[in-house]
């Protein structure tokens, strides 16, 4: 993958699970705050329209979502 597609794959992850769960950024950014993680609901915004949001941001979505994060060996 070249930085492009990464990029596009990252803006992808968190917008798939959103639609899984049916919620959308204002939900998103109420249930993150109740677990304590507080981010503006621009800035969640931002970070998912950017696709540039850092590992702690996406582990913190997982665990507001109630989702695990794992490596798995590539096929």
């Amino acid at each position: 993958m070249n930085k492009e597609e990464v990029t596009k794959h990252v803006k992808q992850v968190i917008k798939m699970e959103m639609l899984k769960k049916d919620i959308n950024f204002v939900d998103l950014q109420k249930i993150m705050q109740e677990k304590g993680y507080n981010y503006s609901l621009d800035a969640i915004r931002q970070k998912v329209g950017r696709g540039s949001y850092d590992a702690r941001f996406l582990f913190e979505f997982a665990d507001s979502l109630g989702l695990d994060i794992r490596f798995i060996e590539k096929e």
